[in-house]
C-alpha cells in the first residue's frame, strides 16, 4: 500500500480543526501507519502523540474518511484512553503496554525544543 497517511491527516486537521489542533510532527511508521505529535487549544501545555493505523474497514473505508475521523479525534479530549509519557515529554495516547512508545524523528524533537 503506497499512501502518505501522515499528509492526509495533517491536511484534514488543517482543513477542519486548525484553530483547535497544532500538529508538531507527523511521520510514517510502516506501510499503513503514521504517528502524530500535537497540541490542542483546550490543553496547550500538554504535548500529545498517537500512532494510527489505517484499515480498509476504518471510517468509510477510504484514507480520506479515516483522516477526517482522526482529525476529529485529535481535537477531542482523550477521555479514559490509556496514556503514558515518554522521555521527551510527549504523552502517548492508546499505545499498548507491550509496545514501546514511538521514537520521534529529529525534526519533531527540534520542533518540541522550539528550534
Amino acid at each position: 500500500m503506497n499512501m502518505d497517511l501522515a499528509r492526509y491527516i495533517v491536511d484534514a486537521v488543517d482543513r477542519y480543526w486548525a484553530g483547535d489542533v497544532q500538529i508538531l510532527g507527523a511521520w510514517q511508521d510502516g506501510p499503513a501507519a503514521t504517528c502524530v505529535v500535537y497540541r490542542r487549544t483546550i490543553d496547550p501545555t500538554m504535548t500529545l502523540g498517537c500512532r494510527l493505523e489505517f484499515h480498509s474497514d476504518s471510517a468509510d473505508g477510504t484514507i480520506e474518511g479515516f483522516a477526517r475521523a482522526v482529525a476529529v479525534n485529535l481535537a477531542e479530549p482523550i477521555g479514559t484512553a490509556r496514556s503514558r509519557q515518554d522521555q521527551h515529554g510527549i504523552v502517548w495516547v492508546a499505545v499498548p503496554e507491550d509496545r514501546s512508545t514511538p521514537a520521534p524523528p529529529v525534526k519533531v524533537l527540534q520542533e518540541l525544543a522550539g528550534r
